[in-house]
């Protein structure tokens, strides 16, 4: 994970019209990256940790992350402080896929916390993801889930890649979205500010 946690820059690479929000709002990670509150986002690639706690940085409250323990055992809090404050992390290791699957659900319906990070080595399949689904949206928390494996047909409201660019930064390309198109964008991790700066490179790519 990159220490240099903030990001400024977050260049459109393809146009996209992500049209997320829901009842319970949104989180806005920028003007054109946003997430729909209440709902359930799938993220892969290696960059997948940088995305995630960009979106978590733009919550508040409680964090809730969910994974096996080889997981947790990799989280650094000098990683983690660019972007949130490491008081705000509950942690919780799972034995099994079973195991981390329920707590996640238990977590997403607890309204305990506004956003809840799970880990699986692969994706939730379609039942998986809409009991995971409709816990969220019960409660109006985002479940962001890290895909270390193949994703699955699923429930997801979103899903993303997450890679390393050339020459620095990352692409997150927005593969799936269900009330939107799908798009790219480069981002950098330079500068002061958590917020991503947007420099649109497509005419069409809008709020």
């Amino acid at each position: 994970m990159r220490t240099k946690a903030d990001l400024t820059r977050l260049q459109t690479v393809a146009a996209a019209q992500l049209a997320g929000t829901t009842s319970h709002g949104e989180i806005r990670v920028a003007r054109p990256v946003r997430l729909a509150r209440g709902r359930v986002h799938e993220v892969r690639g290696d960059g997948a940790d940088i995305f995630v706690l960009a979106a978590a940085a733009a919550a508040t409250g409680p964090l809730f992350w969910i994974g096996a323990a080889r997981e947790m055992n990799t989280l650094a809090p000098t990683g983690l402080q660019g972007f949130v404050d490491p008081a705000r992390l509950v942690l919780t290791a799972g034995l099994t896929r079973a195991e981390t699957l329920w707590a996640g659900e238990q977590a997403l319906r607890s309204r305990a916390a506004p956003c809840v990070i799970i880990e699986l080595q692969d994706g939730p399949d379609l039942r998986e993801s809409r009991r995971l689904q409709i816990a969220a949206e019960e409660s109006g928390a985002i479940g962001l889930v890290i895909l270390h494996g193949r994703a699955r047909t699923s429930a997801a409201e979103t899903r993303w890649s997450c890679e390393a660019a050339a020459g620095g930064g990352w692409v997150w390309i927005c593969t799936k979205a269900k009330r939107g198109t799908p798009g790219a964008w480069r981002v950098s991790a330079l500068g002061k500010h958590h917020a991503p700066d947007l420099v649109p490179l497509a005419a069409s790519a809008t709020a």
